[in-house]
């Protein structure tokens, strides 16, 4: 079973999510801040992350940075209401692999999913 992590501050937003990505089979970890996902170290165990951008604390942009210091090549999925260009280039331009504007498709969302944990395989070593 592959597992996702999410990380995502609102309680009823992670839920659904969580809810939805366990529907298609996956083993979810669900977070509700960055700080939180950090302190599990379970970057190493899962094969795609769900990130909003704006988190208490760090912010998803952050912990991006974070990841990629640390050489994590974990797959990202943004999703958040944060839609402007600079918060997208930035995500995207330090490899995340989708960047979704709330409110979400889920079908949308679980494709985006399939597409990163896709490209994240095909780039491990």
């Amino acid at each position: 079973m592959l597992t996702i992590a999410i990380v995502e501050d609102d309680d009823g937003v992670r839920v659904a999510y969580a809810d939805l990505m366990s529907s298609y089979g996956y083993e979810v970890r669900a977070f509700g801040s960055a700080e939180d996902f950090v302190a599990s170290n379970c970057q190493n165990e899962v094969e795609c992350l769900i990130l909003d951008q704006r988190l208490p604390g760090l912010s998803g942009l952050e912990l991006q940075a974070q990841l990629k210091r640390q050489h994590c090549a974990l797959p990202i999925v943004f999703v958040t209401s944060q839609d402007d260009d600079v918060t997208r280039a930035k995500a995207l331009d330090s490899g995340a692999v989708h960047f979704l504007n709330k409110p979400i498709d889920a079908d949308e969302l679980v494709r985006c999913v399939i597409d990163a944990q896709t490209r994240g395989a095909s780039e491990a070593p």
